[in-house]
């Protein structure tokens, strides 16, 4: 959950997640990472974060790390992380349109998507903020 920055009872948003399928990736669905769990091993293998990403380093890492279809994933149907509002990647409107083009970039380098699946990850959005 996302959550208010003074009041952590209030959720804003709903980050939903679900078993991790590919197609999902490439409309835009984007796994919640402050609760995503990797042995030593898938780090090892897959690198470190890529520091030219200012906001997107943590993106382009899901992306490789979910498009390896040889690890095996489990998803948890449980809300275990509570997030306050006010990251570095919707901090300003300079943050938000470098996050969608280092997006756009990550998408790219590891196969999954273009324009299409950027716009959608953006849009998938909207309906997780509470009324």
């Amino acid at each position: 959950h996302y959550v208010s920055l003074k009041n952590t009872d209030k959720i804003i948003r709903n980050w939903t997640s679900k078993p991790v399928r590919y197609q999902d990736l490439k409309r835009g669905w984007m796994p919640p990472h402050p609760t995503l769990y990797l042995k030593t091993d898938v780090y090892k293998s897959k690198g470190d974060f890529n520091l030219h990403y200012r906001i997107a380093a943590d993106y382009d890492f899901i992306l490789r790390v979910f498009t390896d279809k040889t690890l095996k994933l489990v998803y948890l149907p449980k809300t275990i992380v509570k997030m306050r509002l006010g990251g570095a990647s919707n901090k300003n409107l300079v943050n938000i349109l470098l996050k969608m083009k280092e997006d756009y970039h990550a998408l790219k380098a590891n196969e999954v998507g273009g324009l299409r699946t950027l716009l959608l990850k953006n849009l998938s959005k909207l309906k997780q903020f509470k009324e």
